[in-house]
Protein backbone atom coordinates (compact mmCIF):
# COMPACT_ATOMS: atom_id res chain seq x y z
CA UNK A 1 0.00 0.00 0.00
CA UNK A 2 1.29 3.47 -0.82
CA UNK A 3 1.82 5.57 1.70
CA UNK A 4 -0.14 8.79 0.81
CA UNK A 5 2.40 11.85 2.05
CA UNK A 6 5.28 10.09 0.26
CA UNK A 7 3.28 9.21 -2.62
CA UNK A 8 2.19 13.29 -3.36
CA UNK A 9 6.06 14.40 -2.62
CA UNK A 10 6.82 11.97 -5.30
CA UNK A 11 4.27 12.98 -7.88
CA UNK A 12 4.79 16.48 -6.96
CA UNK A 13 8.45 16.14 -8.50
CA UNK A 14 7.62 14.22 -11.10
CA UNK A 15 4.97 17.09 -12.33
CA UNK A 16 7.76 19.32 -12.30
CA UNK A 17 9.54 17.21 -14.68
CA UNK A 18 7.28 16.82 -17.02
CA UNK A 19 6.05 20.75 -16.73
CA UNK A 20 9.28 22.44 -16.46
CA UNK A 21 7.97 25.81 -15.64
CA UNK A 22 7.27 27.51 -12.31
CA UNK A 23 3.74 26.73 -11.33
CA UNK A 24 1.30 28.83 -8.49
CA UNK A 25 -0.20 27.18 -5.59
CA UNK A 26 -3.40 26.51 -7.51
CA UNK A 27 -1.88 25.07 -10.31
CA UNK A 28 -0.60 22.47 -8.45
CA UNK A 29 -3.54 21.64 -6.66
CA UNK A 30 -5.15 20.88 -9.55
CA UNK A 31 -2.40 19.15 -10.80
CA UNK A 32 -2.02 17.10 -8.56
CA UNK A 33 -6.03 16.55 -7.42
CA UNK A 34 -5.29 17.72 -3.48
CA UNK A 35 -6.95 20.08 -1.87
CA UNK A 36 -5.35 23.42 -1.31
CA UNK A 37 -4.75 22.96 2.36
CA UNK A 38 -2.75 19.86 1.72
CA UNK A 39 -0.58 21.67 -1.60
CA UNK A 40 0.44 24.56 0.64
CA UNK A 41 1.47 22.31 3.18
CA UNK A 42 3.39 19.98 0.74
CA UNK A 43 5.14 23.82 -0.71
CA UNK A 44 5.55 25.29 3.00
CA UNK A 45 7.14 22.19 3.87
CA UNK A 46 9.66 21.46 0.66
CA UNK A 47 10.46 25.29 0.77
CA UNK A 48 11.76 24.91 4.45
CA UNK A 49 13.93 22.29 3.62
CA UNK A 50 15.27 23.40 0.61
CA UNK A 51 13.94 22.07 -2.46
CA UNK A 52 11.41 24.58 -3.51
CA UNK A 53 11.93 28.52 -4.13
CA UNK A 54 9.59 31.04 -5.12
CA UNK A 55 10.43 32.23 -8.62
CA UNK A 56 9.51 36.07 -7.52
CA UNK A 57 5.84 37.13 -5.67
CA UNK A 58 3.06 35.61 -6.91
CA UNK A 59 4.90 34.05 -9.95
CA UNK A 60 5.01 30.75 -8.88
CA UNK A 61 7.38 27.98 -7.64
CA UNK A 62 9.97 25.96 -8.94
CA UNK A 63 12.46 23.29 -7.44
CA UNK A 64 15.76 24.39 -6.66
CA UNK A 65 18.94 21.81 -7.65
CA UNK A 66 18.75 20.07 -4.27
CA UNK A 67 17.14 17.00 -4.98
CA UNK A 68 19.27 16.74 -7.89
CA UNK A 69 22.52 17.06 -5.97
CA UNK A 70 21.15 14.76 -3.46
CA UNK A 71 20.09 12.14 -6.56
CA UNK A 72 23.80 12.73 -7.58
CA UNK A 73 25.23 11.84 -4.47
CA UNK A 74 23.55 8.33 -3.77
CA UNK A 75 24.15 7.53 -7.44
CA UNK A 76 28.23 7.86 -6.67
CA UNK A 77 27.16 5.19 -3.78
CA UNK A 78 25.12 2.53 -5.84
CA UNK A 79 27.51 -0.19 -5.82
CA UNK A 80 25.98 -1.70 -8.80
CA UNK A 81 26.12 0.98 -10.86
CA UNK A 82 29.20 2.44 -10.09
CA UNK A 83 30.63 -0.88 -11.42
CA UNK A 84 28.34 -1.65 -14.80
CA UNK A 85 28.10 2.25 -16.12
CA UNK A 86 31.29 2.32 -17.61
CA UNK A 87 30.69 -1.36 -19.44
CA UNK A 88 27.18 0.02 -20.21
CA UNK A 89 29.05 2.88 -22.13
CA UNK A 90 31.24 1.08 -24.19
CA UNK A 91 28.40 -1.16 -25.09
CA UNK A 92 26.90 1.94 -26.39
CA UNK A 93 29.25 2.80 -28.55
CA UNK A 94 29.69 -0.93 -29.95
CA UNK A 95 26.29 -1.50 -30.18
CA UNK A 96 24.87 1.97 -31.35
CA UNK A 97 21.59 1.15 -29.32
CA UNK A 98 20.67 1.80 -25.77
CA UNK A 99 21.78 -0.20 -22.97
CA UNK A 100 19.63 -0.94 -20.00
CA UNK A 101 19.95 -2.41 -16.81
CA UNK A 102 16.80 -3.65 -14.86
CA UNK A 103 16.35 -5.01 -11.39
CA UNK A 104 13.45 -7.37 -10.39
CA UNK A 105 10.58 -5.86 -8.64
CA UNK A 106 8.03 -7.62 -8.01
CA UNK A 107 5.87 -8.97 -10.91
CA UNK A 108 7.82 -5.91 -12.46
CA UNK A 109 11.69 -5.15 -13.29
CA UNK A 110 12.52 -1.56 -12.86
CA UNK A 111 15.09 0.04 -14.96
CA UNK A 112 18.22 0.94 -12.73
CA UNK A 113 20.16 2.31 -15.57
CA UNK A 114 19.39 3.92 -19.76
CA UNK A 115 21.60 4.76 -21.78
CA UNK A 116 19.99 6.23 -24.84
CA UNK A 117 21.18 5.66 -28.41
CA UNK A 118 23.03 8.51 -29.86
CA UNK A 119 21.28 7.68 -32.65
CA UNK A 120 17.85 10.09 -34.08
CA UNK A 121 15.68 7.48 -34.12
CA UNK A 122 16.54 5.25 -31.23
CA UNK A 123 14.61 3.52 -28.03
CA UNK A 124 13.73 5.92 -25.04
CA UNK A 125 13.72 5.20 -21.47
CA UNK A 126 14.53 6.38 -18.41
CA UNK A 127 15.90 5.42 -15.27
CA UNK A 128 13.15 4.30 -12.85
CA UNK A 129 10.33 2.79 -15.71
CA UNK A 130 9.09 -0.51 -15.24
CA UNK A 131 8.07 -2.78 -17.30
CA UNK A 132 6.08 -6.39 -17.19
CA UNK A 133 8.83 -8.71 -16.19
CA UNK A 134 7.29 -11.47 -18.78
CA UNK A 135 7.29 -8.76 -21.40
CA UNK A 136 11.47 -7.95 -21.82
CA UNK A 137 14.46 -9.67 -22.68
CA UNK A 138 16.29 -8.29 -19.09
CA UNK A 139 13.04 -9.64 -17.37
CA UNK A 140 13.14 -13.13 -19.17
CA UNK A 141 17.18 -13.61 -18.21
CA UNK A 142 15.88 -13.20 -14.48
CA UNK A 143 13.16 -15.54 -14.35
CA UNK A 144 15.88 -17.77 -15.99
CA UNK A 145 18.03 -17.75 -12.95
CA UNK A 146 15.17 -19.95 -11.71
CA UNK A 147 14.72 -23.75 -12.19
CA UNK A 148 12.25 -24.99 -13.89
CA UNK A 149 9.76 -26.07 -11.32
CA UNK A 150 10.20 -22.64 -9.93
CA UNK A 151 10.01 -20.88 -13.03
CA UNK A 152 6.68 -22.86 -14.02
CA UNK A 153 5.22 -21.17 -10.69
CA UNK A 154 5.87 -18.17 -11.57
CA UNK A 155 5.11 -17.70 -15.26
CA UNK A 156 1.47 -19.80 -13.66
CA UNK A 157 0.94 -17.10 -11.15
CA UNK A 158 2.11 -13.72 -12.78
CA UNK A 159 -0.21 -10.89 -13.84
CA UNK A 160 -0.60 -10.46 -17.38
CA UNK A 161 -2.92 -7.88 -17.58
CA UNK A 162 -0.63 -5.33 -18.44
CA UNK A 163 0.57 -7.55 -21.47
CA UNK A 164 1.26 -5.52 -25.00
CA UNK A 165 -0.58 -6.82 -28.02
CA UNK A 166 2.51 -9.65 -28.96
CA UNK A 167 3.23 -10.44 -25.54
CA UNK A 168 3.79 -13.65 -24.92
CA UNK A 169 0.77 -14.66 -22.64
CA UNK A 170 0.85 -18.65 -23.01
CA UNK A 171 2.23 -19.97 -20.19
CA UNK A 172 3.61 -23.25 -21.99
CA UNK A 173 5.09 -20.86 -24.55
CA UNK A 174 6.78 -18.03 -22.41
CA UNK A 175 8.31 -21.00 -20.57
CA UNK A 176 9.36 -22.99 -23.88
CA UNK A 177 10.50 -19.19 -24.56
CA UNK A 178 12.72 -18.66 -21.74
CA UNK A 179 14.28 -22.37 -21.11
CA UNK A 180 15.03 -21.68 -24.84
CA UNK A 181 16.70 -18.38 -24.36
CA UNK A 182 18.30 -20.50 -21.26
CA UNK A 183 20.14 -22.81 -23.33
CA UNK A 184 21.38 -20.30 -25.93
CA UNK A 185 22.51 -17.82 -23.39
CA UNK A 186 20.62 -15.17 -24.49
CA UNK A 187 16.84 -13.70 -24.03
CA UNK A 188 14.86 -11.98 -26.98
CA UNK A 189 12.07 -9.28 -27.03
CA UNK A 190 10.78 -9.16 -30.62
CA UNK A 191 8.10 -6.35 -30.55
CA UNK A 192 6.65 -7.94 -27.36
CA UNK A 193 5.98 -4.95 -25.49
CA UNK A 194 7.06 -1.98 -27.58
CA UNK A 195 5.81 -1.85 -31.57
CA UNK A 196 8.58 -1.99 -33.93
CA UNK A 197 11.53 -2.57 -30.83
CA UNK A 198 13.12 -5.71 -30.41
CA UNK A 199 16.04 -6.12 -27.48
CA UNK A 200 18.62 -8.49 -26.56
CA UNK A 201 19.11 -9.74 -22.91
CA UNK A 202 21.57 -11.15 -20.43
CA UNK A 203 21.69 -12.40 -17.13
CA UNK A 204 24.02 -10.18 -14.83
CA UNK A 205 24.59 -11.79 -11.37
CA UNK A 206 26.27 -9.69 -9.09
CA UNK A 207 25.99 -10.81 -5.31
CA UNK A 208 24.01 -13.02 -5.55
CA UNK A 209 21.59 -10.56 -7.04
CA UNK A 210 20.14 -10.92 -10.08
CA UNK A 211 19.72 -8.10 -12.51
CA UNK A 212 18.83 -7.88 -16.40
CA UNK A 213 21.37 -5.79 -18.96
CA UNK A 214 20.21 -5.34 -22.36
CA UNK A 215 20.70 -3.80 -25.74
CA UNK A 216 17.31 -2.28 -27.40
CA UNK A 217 16.52 -0.69 -30.72
CA UNK A 218 14.32 0.14 -33.69
CA UNK A 219 13.84 -3.60 -35.24
CA UNK A 220 15.16 -2.00 -38.65
CA UNK A 221 18.57 -2.16 -37.08
CA UNK A 222 18.25 -4.82 -34.64
CA UNK A 223 17.43 -7.68 -36.88
CA UNK A 224 19.82 -9.70 -38.41
CA UNK A 225 22.04 -8.72 -35.53
CA UNK A 226 20.85 -10.62 -32.68
CA UNK A 227 23.67 -12.68 -32.53
CA UNK A 228 26.22 -10.16 -32.97
CA UNK A 229 24.56 -8.29 -30.31
CA UNK A 230 24.68 -11.00 -27.81
CA UNK A 231 27.97 -11.68 -28.36
CA UNK A 232 29.03 -8.23 -27.69
CA UNK A 233 26.79 -8.25 -25.06
CA UNK A 234 28.56 -11.25 -23.52
CA UNK A 235 31.76 -9.96 -23.34
CA UNK A 236 31.06 -7.13 -21.93
CA UNK A 237 29.24 -9.64 -18.53
CA UNK A 238 32.39 -11.39 -18.52
CA UNK A 239 34.37 -7.88 -18.30
CA UNK A 240 32.26 -7.09 -15.27
CA UNK A 241 32.23 -10.66 -13.62
CA UNK A 242 35.99 -10.03 -14.15
CA UNK A 243 36.45 -6.98 -12.55
CA UNK A 244 33.94 -8.11 -9.87
CA UNK A 245 36.49 -11.34 -9.07
CA UNK A 246 39.59 -8.72 -9.35
CA UNK A 247 38.17 -6.25 -6.63
CA UNK A 248 36.35 -7.91 -4.57
CA UNK A 249 33.56 -5.45 -5.15
CA UNK A 250 30.57 -8.15 -5.22
CA UNK A 251 31.42 -9.51 -1.83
Amino acid sequence: MAVRQADNVLRFFEYFAASQRPTTLTELSEALKLPLSSTSNLVSTLRERGFLFEVRKRGGFYPTRRMYDLTLSILDGDPVLGLVREHMEALREETGETILLAAREGDRVIYLEALESRKGVRYSARAGETRPIYAISSGKAILAALDDAALRREIDRLDYSEAAEASITDRAALFDDIVSGRARGWFLNASEYTPEVSAVGMLLDIAEQKYGLSVAGPNYRMQGRYEEIAAALGRVVAAIKSQIHETGAGR
